[in-house]
């Protein structure tokens, strides 16, 4: 009785966290909030015209579908992976009055942070869907069933990267200048803006350590050609993103204890 009473006293301030961090980075002026959809839509046009005017692109996979929708089945998830990964990475120190003062599981922070800022982008992206509906993409609706999970598990990486970063910020403060730099070089090295055929044999291989490109390659899958093949890749995806959250969730407890230390 009691570890259910204390289970649901977590849930509930794990929930006002989700809801505080909503209303501070997006509910409390318009600006926010707009922001949150005119940002990944500027950047979605700039690139379309970069690589479809200026570049000529044409990709084969997209050759039906085209282009911009290509791009931004891709481009909406990484946009709220890097951007919850980003905000979560310095939540501690933001947070610094918080911790000490409350006693709540600390890991909650970045968690919450991570949470807040999937759930807004997600409303983004299913905006951006209709719209590339209403444009004359087929987009198919039935399998969002699949893409859920797929987005569970993109946010629980999320939530292991923030775990681990933003532990390890409280110390190292450089974090927050490394960090930016490194998800650019990821966003880049993943196949969003390009076809992972079009990367040399070697470099492809590479490519299937990063799990970034797993996600991507299966929301298009999912949305824009109605596959739904789930293979011994996608058991590797789902053992790695569940065993690097249990390390992570290890790590930033084993040095949570001395965050006031440093705070």
């Amino acid at each position: 009785m009691k570890y259910a009473i204390l289970e649901k006293f977590e849930y509930s301030f794990f929930r006002n966290l989700v809801i505080r961090q909503i209303r501070q980075d997006y509910l409390e002026n318009l600006t926010g909030f707009a922001w949150l959809i005119l940002q990944p839509l500027i950047l979605l046009a700039v690139y379309a015209f970069v690589f479809t005017t200026i570049f000529k692109a044409r990709l084969p996979e997209a050759a039906e579908i085209g282009f911009v929708p290509y791009l931004a089945v891709a481009f909406w998830p990484w946009t709220a992976f890097s951007e919850s990964v980003l905000r979560a990475n310095g939540s501690i120190t933001t947070n610094a009055a918080l911790i000490g003062k409350v006693a709540f599981a600390t890991e909650q922070i970045p968690l919450a942070s991570v949470t807040a800022t999937f759930l807004m982008h997600l409303i983004g992206y299913i905006a951006v869907l209709i719209v590339l509906q209403l444009m004359g993409t087929n987009i198919h609706w039935l399998y969002m069933l699949l893409v859920i999970p797929v987005f569970l598990l993109m946010w629980l990486f999320a939530c292991a990267i923030a775990l681990f970063t933003s532990a390890i910020q409280v110390f190292v403060r450089d974090v927050a200048q490394i960090l930016p730099p490194l998800m650019t070089f990821w966003f880049f090295t993943t196949p969003i803006l390009y076809s992972a055929s079009y990367l040399p044999e070697s470099v492809q291989w590479f490519s299937q350590f990063n799990p970034m490109a797993w996600f991507v390659a299966k929301l298009r899958e999912l949305l824009l050609f109605g596959e739904a093949g789930f293979d011994v890749t996608t058991l590797v995806i789902v053992l790695f993103v569940a065993l690097f959250f249990w390390i992570s969730l290890l790590f930033f407890r084993r040095f949570a204890g001395h965050f006031e230390d440093f705070l």
